[in-house]
């Protein structure tokens, strides 16, 4: 699938007819660049294309294609920046439905990594029927509280204090076995059953907190908030509801692509939280494109800069400067910083100089069921580990 980037900009514009004259002439452009191309056909904004090739030329030559077709054009009289994003997918999975469906897919998951093409769908590629007997499975895991919450430590990056945990989901299936995330969450997210999973997931950790709190620990949980949630005019105050019985702190992590689909909205639902007392977060701070005018004026505190840069601290000449200016600038705006995926020393060392705030990865935990979560904190208590933390923070 050839999507037309800012297509319905150019509909209005120049008319429909006008559009999709355009389109057409892509098609036949497309069916002249592509090696062994068979069919093409019109969508909304998209040419769908059906050619043979393996895995590895497909993807190269869906590239060359993208950078050929990224150039100006003329429609009526109107110069049009043309630029398109790329999904491409097996036609052998699943019905011709199933298959456009999944491009579709692909294009989506495209624009989300901000990259020009996707090869397969990013959630998985499977048949209607399966996505659906794995939906109709985890809303029954949501009703029969089957699902769990493991917790990963984010550890103050000077003192190795314990301040925090990210709360993770975990899904083992009875007859799939482990399910990741990655695999029902986007899913859950397309089909509306992303609000329940959420209210359950908040559900369980305030209970998971009382348990912490009576095993003799205090400890703020940050909660994975769906961007997609974020534009329900009403979620913010139906998600307090599960608060009533809150006796620590929360917090949630907002990806920064969530301000994007509508940013009013989104900024509404984020000040009611605020003002409810939680903790927000920008989580994976630079995967995206964030505007300094959002960050301005969203109620954040903390700033989660992504794995992403972290692991090429030690190797990469420009991911320092980008961690040190964002830290710099976070600490202007009176946030707080966290480092995700600090798997090494000298990484942690580095971010300790930067003025980094808190560090998450795999150096100090892995995410813990809650029971681990507690052993884990109650050996921070020990001699040989406060003498630990006091030979980390120097």
């Amino acid at each position: 699938m050839v999507d037309v980037d800012r297509f319905d900009v150019l509909d209005e514009l120049v008319g429909y007819t006008a559009a999709r004259r355009m389109l057409a002439g892509l098609a036949e452009e497309i069916a002249r660049t592509l090696p062994q191309c068979g069919r093409t056909r019109l969508g909304r904004g998209a040419v769908v294309v059906d050619w043979e090739s393996t895995p590895a030329a497909a993807e190269a030559a869906a590239e060359a294609l993208a950078r050929a077709l990224g150039r100006p054009v003329e429609v009526a009289d109107y110069r049009f920046d043309l630029a398109v994003t790329i999904g491409v997918v097996e036609a052998g999975i699943g019905n011709r439905a199933e298959q456009l469906s999944a491009a579709d897919r692909a294009v989506t998951t495209a624009r989300r990594r901000h990259a020009r093409v996707q090869i397969g769908a990013g959630d998985g590629v499977m048949p209607a029927t399966d996505r659906l007997s794995l939906m109709r499975d985890l809303q029954k895991a949501i009703r029969d509280d089957t699902l769990e919450l493991h917790y990963q430590p984010k550890v103050r990056a000077r003192s190795g204090e314990t301040v925090a945990a990210e709360a993770l989901l975990r899904w083992n299936h009875p007859q799939r076995g482990y399910v990741p995330p990655a695999m029902f969450v986007p899913i859950a997210e397309r089909t509306g059953d992303i609000a329940a999973l959420t209210e359950w997931v908040v559900g369980r950790a305030i209970a998971d907190q009382a348990r912490l709190l009576r095993m003799g620990h205090t400890l703020t949980f940050d909660l994975n908030i769906s961007g997609g949630l974020l534009a329900d005019p009403g979620y913010g105050w139906r998600l307090l509801h599960h608060f009533t019985a809150l006796q620590g702190l929360i917090g949630f992590e907002i990806t920064e692509t969530a301000m994007i689909g509508d940013p009013e909205r989104a900024l509404s639902n984020l000040q009611i939280f605020a003002e409810a007392g939680i903790r927000l977060a920008i989580d994976d701070y630079g995967s995206g494109f964030s505007s300094l005018a959002y960050l301005r004026q969203l109620p954040i505190t903390e700033l989660k800069i992504d794995r992403m840069f972290v692991a090429n601290l030690t190797t990469s000449q420009r991911d320092p400067l980008l961690i040190r200016s964002t830290i710099d600038l976070a600490h202007a705006l009176g946030m707080e910083v966290t480092a995700e995926g600090v798997d090494s020393p000298t990484t942690l060392a580095l971010l300790q100089v930067m003025g980094c705030d808190q560090v998450q990865g795999y150096l100090l935990s892995r995410p813990l069921p809650l029971d681990r979560l507690a052993t884990y904190l109650t050996a921070q208590r020990t001699p040989e580990a406060i003498a630990h933390q006091r030979r980390i923070s120097g």
